[in-house]
């Protein structure tokens, strides 16, 4: 199966213009809430429509302002997973899961296949309760459980992963990768969590204000991003703008400080990027371009991770400088506290410039 998808649709303040080729594989849609991420699984279910252009699923056109096609949402035959399940209160979880299916398939053979696909997903008790009497993790589950059971041309999921705890979350994130190695579909996945899309995608699509602004896979984007949306959904805690100073040094202007990055930088750079793991304390290195002695302004601990925040040489600047410390790898040593000044090496490899 395939999807081919050129788009344009004017909402309130917002422009949703979306270009997206993909194939029997699985695609992320990842960008911050407002970009456009549901709008685009709406028009393609048939839910919205377009104000022009065009969207085909497996040869099948869905939709084309040209020619005036506009197949209902029974007719294109997707599978989109809402964010809030959307479940039949008044029916059963087995009658939810069978609600997709098609009719032509005997009683019988719903029921048993009903049972099937909530078995795979830990509720083969469950399906004579009502949602009501469900968990919401729960619920969760049935609602996909109904996507697959429908065998739908393509699968939208919007956020699947948004009302489960860490434990659920990971198992289900097994589960589904289990499925999806058997679907012979495409796949589009919503989400504005970079692990959880590296973990279940083959590809990521970026958005941005309406529009896809890069698309690789995960490797790809975590490697050398391209643009500064992209940089920032990836994970990267400090950006700032920048400009060239010389062939092989840029200037962060909301830090001041400059890189050497060993390598050229493009004429129309427009920001840098340095991943909060990617720099490190260095007592032995000498203050220079690529070397700062920096304040610690506040310090926070997570389960394994020490947040560091950093003051910039720049008095004024709008923005602290995030460094993380592995504590399971920190043995012994000294961590650092507030007020505490640090020698920070900046690694030129991993110094990320983009251009928009």
């Amino acid at each position: 199966m395939s999807l081919s998808l050129d788009i344009r649709k004017t909402y309130p303040g917002f422009d949703l213009d979306i270009r997206l080729e993909a194939g029997n594989e699985r695609v992320a849609l990842l960008g911050a809430s407002g970009c456009g991420k549901s709008c685009t699984l709406r028009c393609i279910a048939g839910i919205e429509t377009p104000d022009e252009g065009r969207i085909v699923v497996d040869g099948v056109t869905f939709f084309d302002s040209k020619t005036g096609i506009d197949l209902t949402p029974q007719q294109r035959k997707c599978a989109l997973l809402f964010q809030n399940y959307q479940l039949f209160p008044n029916l059963t979880v087995g009658e939810n899961v069978r609600a997709g299916m098609d009719r032509a398939i005997p009683q019988d053979r719903q029921e048993d296949l009903a049972r099937r696909y909530l078995s795979v997903f830990g509720l083969s008790g469950f399906a004579e309760r009502y949602p009501a009497r469900l968990s919401g993790g729960q619920q969760q589950r049935v609602a996909i459980a109904r996507m697959m059971a429908a065998t739908p041309a393509i699968y939208l999921l919007d956020e699947p992963m948004s009302a489960l705890d860490a434990y659920l979350k990971s198992a289900l994130e097994q589960t589904l990768l289990d499925l999806f190695d058997v679907l012979d579909a495409t796949v589009l996945y919503v989400s504005h969590d970079i692990d959880e899309a590296c973990r279940l995608c083959d590809r990521i699509a970026v958005m941005h204000e309406g529009r896809v602004v890069e698309v690789g896979s995960p490797r790809e984007l975590l490697r050398a991003p391209r643009t500064l949306a992209a940089l920032r959904l990836t994970g990267c805690k400090n950006t700032s703008p920048a400009r060239k100073v010389s062939d092989t040094v840029v200037e962060a202007l909301d830090w001041g400080m400059t890189f050497d990055v060993g390598a050229a930088v493009p004429d129309d750079i427009a920001y840098l990027g340095v991943r909060a793991s990617y720099f490190h304390e260095d007592n032995r290195a000498e203050p220079g371009r690529n070397t700062y002695d920096l304040k610690v302004a506040r310090v926070s601990d997570s389960r394994f991770e020490r947040l560091v925040l950093l003051d910039p040489p720049r008095a004024d600047s709008p923005s602290r400088l995030q460094w993380k410390i592995d504590l399971r790898s920190a043995g012994d040593r000294g961590l650092p506290e507030a007020g505490d000044v640090l020698r920070m090496h900046f690694d030129a490899r991993r110094i990320h410039l983009v251009c928009r």
